[in-house]
């Protein structure tokens, strides 16, 4: 079971113009209200997820937490726990073995468009504290966003990710990697250069020199681009990354 102290923490923490949202864990009976959600939220826009993906957020591989006001789901926030199948995003960087265990997808964060506005995308994602998983440490945080996306390149930028790589993928478009930034990686590196968020052809010939876009910097509609801490969890997993 997993902590429901935490689950109150997370409750305490989303709030909307001070209406509380009550947060929660959902299993498969919500699938048809992520569907209706999703639909509402961005329709077949952005590769939305199929119900297939639902069944699989919901399934034993991923945990899916809910905002909901009243019994009306509002939002939600998906991980996927890839293990050491093939579609882990950790086998692009070189990851192995015990190391693939320890990966984690960040697969869909959706909000009601009658939510939005009010943070609510990055603070549910915040409320999500990895003492909540039992079967964690989960070292190695991925998530892929469109490069004409910018806000949710943002919300993941706030959240803690930085910009890693840049390639088309599974829809076709091109998409940005981000791999979440640990507290053992220390202080993000000062100097760089700040690049527009979309200025991708930019961010693409840094990050082929090794640098990478790095999350919590405050000048609105830019990304600072510095090379990693040399010996960091990111400049390592940086250093394997394969061709693709």
């Amino acid at each position: 079971m997993r902590d429901q102290n935490g689950l109150r923490k997370m409750a305490a923490q989303a709030r909307t113009e001070g209406r509380p949202l009550r947060l929660a864990v959902l299993d498969g009976s919500w699938a048809p209200a992520i569907a209706a959600l999703q639909d509402a939220a961005i329709g077949d826009r952005m590769y939305p997820v199929s119900g297939d993906q639902i069944a699989e957020m919901l399934g034993p591989r991923g945990l899916t937490v809910g905002a909901l006001a009243g019994d009306r789901l509002v939002g939600f926030f998906s991980l996927l726990f890839p293990g050491r199948q093939p579609d882990s995003m950790g086998l692009p960087f070189g990851l192995v073995d015990g190391e693939l265990d320890a990966v984690v997808h960040w697969t869909a964060v959706i909000v009601d468009p009658a939510f939005r506005g009010q943070r609510l995308q990055q603070r549910m994602v915040a409320a999500v504290d990895w003492r909540l998983f039992p079967e964690s440490p989960h070292d190695y945080g991925f998530v892929t966003v469109r490069a004409d996306n910018p806000p949710s390149l943002r919300s993941m930028l706030a959240c803690g990710f930085a910009i890693v790589w840049a390639a088309p993928k599974f829809d076709g478009h091109l998409r940005h990697t981000l791999f979440r930034i640990t507290p053992g990686d220390g202080a993000v590196p000062g100097g760089g250069e700040m690049v527009a968020l979309m200025d991708v052809q930019r961010q693409i010939d840094l990050m082929a020199r090794g640098w990478i876009g790095w999350p919590q910097d405050t000048t609105p509609g830019h990304v600072r681009f510095a090379p990693p801490v040399p010996g960091s969890l990111v400049d390592r997993i940086r250093a394997r990354k394969r061709s693709g």
